[in-house]
């Protein structure tokens, strides 16, 4: 009898608190609950605004007992002595004859009891001490000590090529899935992604969406018909995974082929013409963007790289008659993962990037060659990390397989640069420069002179002297490309 009368004294106050008009229905959506060992998938609905879930599925999963009093229109869960009442059309629950007040009414449709999502916490947790953790918007549900680990995902352009980066503290093991026009990376746990879905859009992505709701984890990547071959590469010990998609329909920032050279003359037969190693050449203008790099009145430095590595290209494309591709082609914006990613993924032969240099000491007219410091630790964070995006480095030992080619290349460079530009100081240094420290080839950043040295911010814009340096660089490259020294990838 103490039992029916709060049953009717809930029912009661919550008719009154409750005012059951016209439900807002929205689409049904799928949310997995992940228990240690096993995981349920129940069809919540979004009424109202509020997400829904059938209360009785899961407590039947949970082998918890209830009991459904279809003339009370209530439903009564039992733990051992406690026991929770609910009723329909009331945001008042009993918890062993105490009062809970949920944020949404009880709601029962169709023969299933439907409870709202903080019923879990607000009402299940104290009745079976089950933990239960959500955030809100996000369609899943964690039960106890489930261990979910935060995926990150990032997507970028580089030139043909679109990155989708993916990111977790621990190893996973992901699979590439084609399905018609989609990429569905298939990851074989739980995790719990930072967002649900990438604004990204460009000529081969369409959308980047997580997507568990049949309770396995993916992600999926809606592609458009440019693309033309996708591959998907791991990296820190399957910490890091790279989607990387192609389109063979244009060809990355590089130059139309020069003009044929005229004949050599004939070869002495006694002579034999050295081996050039070095096929694929990208270079890196640094900066770009908003990122103006070291500026002077004259010029800015994401302007000169630029300007630079244009006449370089020329220059190693008739010199050599190689593949230079350049990291960017115009004034934008990449991150150091996305400059070496376009190097890695030519499979380049040297990588060079190219920067100005700057001293508060207006007389200081130094330049230098740097190499990736030798034997630098694992997991650095740069100093111009700003973001979650920024604190982690893929492929962050690859420059050791190549370090002594590094070495001999720079060396190279600088004999060369020193003879080119009598009285010019060029010192071969190393340093733990993120955008070497992911190149998988050859790698080596050029550093010219001193913006805030007026003369030499005068000769850093002259047309004829970048030609003349471009030329000197070209010089050191094929010198390179045909010693011992030099790895063909």
């Amino acid at each position: 009898m103490k039992l029916i009368r709060i049953a009717i004294s809930l029912a009661a106050l919550g008719a009154a608190l409750f005012f059951f008009g016209g439900l807002i229905r929205a689409a049904d959506t799928n949310i997995p609950i992940y228990f240690p060992n096993s995981k349920l998938v129940v069809k919540a609905e979004v009424l109202n605004r509020v997400t829904y879930l059938p209360i009785k599925q899961v407590i039947e999963f949970m082998g918890i007992p209830y009991t459904d009093a279809l003339a009370l229109e209530t439903l009564t869960i039992r733990s051992g002595n406690s026991r929770l009442l609910m009723t329909k059309n009331s945001a008042l629950v009993s918890y062993n004859d105490q009062i809970l007040l949920l944020p949404s009414p009880i709601l029962r449709e169709d023969g299933r009891w439907l409870a709202p999502i903080e019923f879990l916490t607000i009402g299940l947790t104290r009745l079976t001490g089950t933990e239960f953790r959500y955030r809100a918007g996000a369609p899943r549900i964690y039960a106890e000590n489930v261990d979910a680990p935060e995926l990150e995902m990032n997507a970028q352009t580089l030139g043909p090529i679109t990155r989708l980066t993916l990111r977790c503290s621990v190893p996973l093991n992901v699979e590439l899935k084609r399905d018609d026009q989609r990429a569905i990376l298939a990851i074989d746990r739980s995790v719990d992604p930072f967002r649900e879905r990438l604004d990204h859009r460009d000529r081969m992505v369409r959308s980047v969406v997580f997507d568990d709701s049949d309770g396995n984890a993916k992600i999926v990547v809606d592609t458009t018909r440019d693309v033309t071959d996708m591959r998907l590469t791991a990296a820190d010990n399957n910490r890091v995974y790279f989607l990387d998609l192609f389109t063979k329909r244009e060809p990355v920032t590089e130059a139309v082929p020069p003009p044929a050279l005229p004949a050599a003359p004939a070869a002495r037969p006694d002579v034999i013409p050295a081996e050039r190693k070095v096929r694929v050449v990208v270079i890196d203008p640094g900066h770009g963007g908003m990122d103006t790099g070291a500026k002077s009145a004259a010029i800015a430095e994401k302007d000169f790289t630029l300007a630079l590595a244009r006449k370089l290209r020329s220059a190693l494309q008739t010199r050599l008659g190689t593949t230079v591709l350049l990291t960017r082609d115009s004034d934008v914006a990449l991150d150091n993962e996305a400059r070496s990613a376009v190097a890695n993924n030519n499979q380049a032969n040297l990588f060079i990037s190219v920067h100005a240099g700057y001293s508060t000491n207006k007389t200081d007219a130094g330049s230098s060659v740097f190499v990736m410091k030798e034997n630098f630790g694992e997991g650095f964070t740069t100093a111009s990390a700003t973001g979650r995006d920024q604190l982690f480095l893929p492929w962050y030992l690859g420059y050791r397989i190549h370090q002594q080619a590094s070495v001999s290349a720079a060396n190279f460079l600088q004999e060369a640069l020193s003879k080119a530009i009598p009285g010019s100081k060029f010192a071969v240094r190393t340093a733990p420069l993120a955008v070497l420290s992911s190149a998988t080839m050859p790698s080596l950043l050029l550093e010219m002179g001193n913006l805030n040295n007026p003369m030499n911010a005068q000769t850093l814009t002259d047309a004829s002297f970048q030609s003349r340096l471009a030329a000197t660089i070209a010089d050191a490259v094929q010198r390179f490309s045909e010693s011992p020294q030099a790895a063909a990838n």
